[in-house]
């Protein structure tokens, strides 16, 4: 059986503390302490626990003056923990003495509810003869709804002109420009430094100067 339901059902008081081993359960309330085993359930009146000490035995013993309250094994418990709850123990001890650990009072009983009180039946009166109202006017006629007016129309919004972009001049154009001006140039001053050249030789230098010049200032603007 569960020792933890087990001891509920052998107190109602509520639990203080408690300690659980494999061979039992012990547990504080505020007037006793107990002993739940896989058996037997041992009590211990916590004003009358005066000694708690092992025998050589095995066996843990709460006593008080003249009696032995109960006897438990230590086999089933941590003897750390064992020494931790006792010291505990101890304070409740010295609390239940003093009178500070007294269990809780019991509810008290609901009081019976009250008779209800009978009434004498009322003596009955006559009615007053009912007047006739008179009839209230006709209300106005409502006033006639106006012409549903007819909701502006709106003209279509011109669709937005996107404005092409800027072209992006090459870093290149001004030195092309003046390369071009240069073989202009470059190409007159033959000319005039050379005028006995052969005039075959002298057309096909116009020419590839000019050409030469031409191509130069178009790929500027490029």
């Amino acid at each position: 059986m569960n020792l933890e339901a087990r001891l509920k059902e052998v107190t109602q008081e509520p639990i203080l503390s408690e300690l659980k081993g494999s061979g039992g359960l012990f547990a504080v309330t505020p007037s006793e302490l107990l002993f739940v085993g896989p058996e037997t359930v041992q009590r211990a009146p916590l004003k009358e626990v005066r000694r708690v000490a092992s025998t050589k035995g095995g066996l843990l013993v709460i006593a008080g003056k003249e009696e032995t309250f109960i006897e438990a094994p230590v086999a089933g418990f941590d003897v750390g923990e064992l020494k931790l709850f006792f010291e505990g123990v101890k304070g409740y001890v010295a609390k239940a003495r003093r009178g500070e650990l007294a269990p809780p009072e019991p509810p008290p009983a609901p009081e019976p509810a009250a008779p209800e009180e009978t009434f004498a039946a009322m003596p009955t009166q006559e009615t007053p003869p009912v007047v006739p109202e008179e009839e209230p006017a006709a209300p106005p006629p409502p006033p006639e709804p106006e012409p549903a007016r007819p909701a502006p129309t709106r003209e279509p919004a011109a669709p937005a002109v996107e404005r092409a972009p800027a072209p992006r001049r090459s870093p290149l154009r001004l030195p092309l420009k003046l390369l071009a001006l240069v073989s202009w140039g470059y190409t007159a001053a033959l000319v005039y430094l050379f005028p006995g050249l052969d005039p075959l030789w002298q057309g096909a230098l116009v020419l590839g100067g000019l050409g030469l010049g031409l191509v130069e200032w178009r790929v500027a603007d490029l």
